[in-house]
């Protein structure tokens, strides 16, 4: 049996729990979540989406379980090239440098029987696509269009995602609390209260996370320089901009939210762009399920229930153990039921998808 996949490796943390909503993976310690709160969701913000707005929320506010561990190093080192040296020792032969091409479909099964990469051809027993929605959405368009799942991808709405990771040339004083900043303003730190950030309202357009790597990752500890990652969501004006520019411009919105950071010169920089490379509402969530989970946990959530489907199918191998999301409280769960309860019966309305928003 040959498996061809693609791989869309998310940030995930080193020692995971279990899968909570907001893109997050729980453990019981006191990591907490800095939310900055500048401008609010103001009417130019709503572009990001209001689902987005209730998503973060809920995982930062009202889950009883919201502290997470992030990955300690580059999601390649940690993860991914571990994960293929242990699929390597497994006897499973990773094809490098094979790009996916086509399809072949059995008309009658609706199954897909051989992938195509070029020249080559591989007759597959089953075939797991792992990929984000805009390559799905241009295979759908080809030899997948027959199928009706396949062909609903193509309503789905995404965003412009930047990730723009930045080298300063001075160090960090963290945890160094505001009514002591000012005796060590003269050793030109930059002060970073607390290593991950969620905010918003930076020309009301954008929404934003940065992270304080220099803290986060090990390879970092006792540089006398300081690592910011940014990531930028509905990011549109970002994306065209040239390299000089959006570095101007993301130091310009951090610098409000970081203290020091103005006396701070870029040494280097590395941005990377996505078209459309997110889901409009939960990244990662394209895939309909009942899990609970969203985002990096729902992908991966996915994945390990796409292999079950697999062994399944072929019936053999063993089945991958998914931990449920913990429920919610009798509260929210009752104000959940009423909700679902009342848009079945407006769904019921004539046209009530025209009138009923």
């Amino acid at each position: 049996m040959i498996l061809i996949c693609y791989l869309l490796v998310f940030h995930a943390v080193t020692t995971p729990r279990k899968p909570v909503m907001g893109g997050m993976l729980c453990e019981e310690t006191s990591i907490g979540i800095w939310l900055t709160e500048r401008h609010g969701t103001r009417d130019g913000h709503a572009a990001l989406g209001f689902l987005q707005t209730l998503n973060l929320l809920w995982n930062y506010l009202l889950l009883k379980h919201f502290d997470v561990v992030f990955c300690r190093g580059s999601t390649t080192e940690k993860i991914f090239e571990p994960w293929v040296e242990s699929l390597k020792a497994k006897g499973c032969e990773i094809l490098e440098g094979k790009r996916v091409t086509y399809f072949k479909v059995d008309e009658e099964t609706g199954c897909i029987t051989e992938v195509v990469s070029g020249k080559e051809t591989y007759t597959v027993d089953a075939a797991i696509l792992l990929s984000g929605s805009p390559s799905i959405k241009k295979r759908s368009r080809t030899a997948l269009r027959k199928q009706e799942e396949f062909r609903k991808v193509l309503n789905l709405a995404g965003i412009d995602f930047v990730t723009v990771k930045l080298r300063l040339d001075r160090e960090v004083g963290a945890q160094i609390f505001p009514w002591f900043r000012t005796e060590y303003h003269g050793r030109n730190l930059v002060f970073i209260l607390i290593p991950s950030n969620a905010c918003a309202g930076f020309d009301d357009l954008f929404g934003c996370a940065f992270f304080d790597l220099t803290t986060i990752h090990d390879e970092h500890k006792g540089d006398t320089e300081t690592i910011l990652q940014a990531d930028f969501y509905h990011a549109n004006e970002l994306l065209p901009l040239e390299d000089e520019l959006v570095v101007e411009k993301v130091m310009s919105y951090l610098s409000k939210c970081i203290d020091g950071l103005e006396r701070a010169n870029v040494v280097d920089k590395e941005i990377r762009r996505f078209p459309n490379g997110l889901t409009h509402i939960f990244p990662g969530d394209w895939i309909i399920t009942r899990h609970g989970s969203r985002s990096q946990e729902k992908s991966y959530v996915t994945g390990l229930e796409a292999a079950n489907r697999v062994v399944d199918y072929l019936e053999e191998g063993s089945f991958s153990i998914v931990i449920p999301v913990e429920e919610d409280e009798p509260h929210i769960e009752a104000f959940c039921n009423l909700n679902r309860r009342l848009n079945e019966i407006i769904n019921q309305v004539p046209l009530s998808g025209y009138f009923l928003q």
